[in-house]
């Protein structure tokens, strides 16, 4: 993929959120309220033992994959593989609120996942449509990706979609009640725990220790632009948009769903506008394919192997890691 192909993807993203904002309000939405942009019964227990995707739905040999859906603890997998988010978020409830870390934590993915549906259903269908109607590669692999998101999260209503903060309180009960992946996130989000610099430096220790895939894509927008010089990550994966990409790499090495239609590819083609002309391609095969030159890759896999093999040993670092 050409640099001219891959910018002209990014600029699809950007027209499609012109489009969402010159839309009419929702009726009934509180247009003063600076968090209103933000955005979300299948029985879990039955996810437990789910089987790998039917391997029809992966790519050919040429692309191959490094993630395997047994490496993912069963409730983020379930997340993956749930049809009905809706549904899926009712049966977690209980368990969250029983105060199950993991169940805070997918139901903030829930949440975060179909914020772009549940603000508007009908605004959602509306540019869905006419995204759908554009003849060229971007477009066709934008609107598969929102075709995903519409189906999953096809049950949601405007008043089901958290604000900002209210994600961010999600998160901080999921954190607190020991979810390393919510503890990342609300780094990344700009609101950690604490805010201090043994904190930060502590935190991605214990996010690499871990080696859960769920915790390093969660921090690693904080280890990209954003950690430019921090002085708390100074000698870490830090710093530019490719250690960001480094961290999620690592994270397909590790377990996460980086499949085609796995969350993190389609969140990244809705949300940013950055597709796979390819519909088969993984998400480890589309960095290298339009994110990165040529002449990057071998740096970037360089990080990548830091991150998955060159963890703390630490045995009192390890003590200190969530489940």
């Amino acid at each position: 993929m050409t640099v001219r192909v891959f910018a002209a993807i990014a600029l699809l993203g950007a027209l499609v959120a012109a489009v969402a904002m010159w839309r009419p309000a929702v009726p009934g939405a509180d247009v003063g309220d600076a968090d209103a942009a933000w955005n979300a019964d299948v029985d879990t227990r039955g996810f437990v033992d789910a089987s790998a995707p039917d391997r029809s739905t992966l790519p050919d040999a040429d692309h191959v994959i490094a993630w395997s859906t047994a490496a993912m603890r069963p409730l983020p997998r379930a997340f993956e593989q749930a049809d009905d988010l809706f549904a899926f978020r009712q049966d977690l409830q209980p368990l969250a609120d029983a105060g199950d870390a993991d169940a805070r934590w997918v139901i903030s993915r829930v949440d975060e996942y179909c914020a772009s549906y549940a603000r508007d259903p009908a605004g959602f269908a509306r540019d869905s449509a006419l995204i759908d109607g554009l003849q060229f590669d971007a477009a066709r692999a934008l609107g598969a990706a929102r075709g995903r998101i519409g189906t999953r999260c096809g049950r949601f209503v405007p008043g089901d979609a958290p604000t900002f903060v209210q994600l961010v309180e999600r998160r901080q009960d999921a954190a607190e009640a020991g979810s390393l992946a919510a503890e990342a996130a609300l780094l990344a989000m700009g609101a950690p725990l604490q805010d201090d610099m043994d904190y930060r430096r502590g935190l991605v220790e214990r996010v690499q220790a871990s080696r859960d895939p769920e915790a390093f894509v969660a921090l690693s927008p904080a280890m990209g632009v954003a950690a430019s010089g921090d002085v708390a990550l100074a000698d870490t994966v830090a710093g530019t948009q490719t250690h960001a990409l480094a961290w999620q790499l690592a994270a397909c090495d590790l377990g996460l769903d980086c499949s085609a239609n796995g969350a993190l590819m389609t969140e990244y083609c809705v949300n940013g506008g950055v597709c796979a002309r390819d519909a088969r391609q993984d998400f480890s095969a589309f960095v290298r394919d339009a994110a990165v030159p040529r002449q990057g890759a071998e740096e970037l896999d360089r990080m990548k192997k830091t991150l998955v093999e060159g963890a703390p040993a630490s045995r009192q670092l390890l003590g200190m890691v969530t489940r």
